[in-house]
């Protein structure tokens, strides 16, 4: 099939392929799954990759445990079932794939897997956690925090979280919300927005819009017009519905300079196209006629 050390056959290698799977070997049968999404000669054919996968899987093979697993979640070549997707993501994952240990936790935070694979995955994440894994530290922090596989524990919660804002986004603005409401210890906002300018930098929405809200005023900031509606539009171009919301009322009132209605009747009818029902409001007081 490579053309290594004789002509290339791509016909005559897949032929071989499929002996020694027929034969019993797994990576063999590994391969031939593959081809029927990979080769790029003929359309994929899912049907058959779904055969062979479960053929290589069932005979030990890792990746082609997860690879079935994954087709399960999707529903492509098989019907779509989270359990049978948590079933060879579970014989993938105990064989050490951090990928599939992962893909099962999902499955398992969503509501699927066995009664065992909550105490699995709370036990897999507990263990990268400990070695230093940031993205295991958060999803340790979710599993405390919903009992899923251990007791519930506020305070390791807590712990963990923080130990994943040293590196993970989502974990940076959850726990910066956490100080800058006075939760999980004592009222930082200068941690805070040192956590939310992280996250931002990473693209995300949500540590933008609480950016613009420290800057709009009513916390332990100078109040900063311009800063907060530059980081409202930044959220807003990227969809964050509250964001929209306000950067069309700082452009109605001219909050931050001239007002400009046009633009912030745009931002209001993307607000309320998200169901921001505050946005409507606003929407109807900008057309409404001013008193004289």
């Amino acid at each position: 099939m490579e053309g290594r050390d004789v002509e290339q056959d791509l016909v005559l290698g897949e032929s071989w392929l499929r002996r020694a799977a027929l034969a019993g070997d797994p990576d063999a049968a590994a391969l031939v799954g593959d081809l029927y999404v990979k080769n790029g000669r003929l359309p994929p054919n899912y049907t058959e990759t779904a055969g062979w996968y479960r053929r290589a899987a069932e005979a030990g093979h890792c990746a082609a445990a997860r690879a079935l697993g994954s087709l399960y979640l999707t529903g492509a070549g098989v019907a779509a079932d989270p359990d049978e997707a948590a079933r060879w993501l579970r014989v993938s994952g105990e064989a050490g794939d951090p990928a599939s240990q992962v893909d099962l936790a999902n499955l398992v935070l969503d509501g699927a897997g066995s009664a065992e694979d909550r105490g699995r995955v709370a036990h897999w994440f507990e263990q990268a956690a400990a070695s230093g894994d940031l993205v295991a530290a958060f999803n340790l922090r979710l599993c405390l925090d919903r009992s899923v596989g251990v007791e519930p524990d506020a305070q390791q919660a807590a712990h963990w979280l923080r130990r994943a804002a040293e590196g993970v986004p989502e974990a940076q603005y959850m726990y910066g919300r956490m100080l800058a409401d006075g939760r999980g210890g004592p009222c930082g906002t200068a941690a805070a927005l040192d956590l939310f300018e992280k996250a931002a930098a990473e693209g995300h929405s949500g540590a933008m819009f609480a950016l613009g809200a420290l800057y709009a005023g009513g916390h332990d900031l100078p109040e900063d017009r311009m800063t907060a509606q530059r980081w409202f539009r930044a959220a807003a171009e990227l969809g964050h519905g509250q964001a929209q919301l306000m950067l069309g009322r700082y452009l109605a009132e001219g909050v931050a300079g001239e007002p400009n209605p046009a633009e912030a009747r745009s931002w209001f009818e993307q607000a309320a196209a998200q169901g921001i029902e505050e946005a409507q409001a606003d929407l109807a007081a900008l057309h409404a006629p001013a008193l004289q």
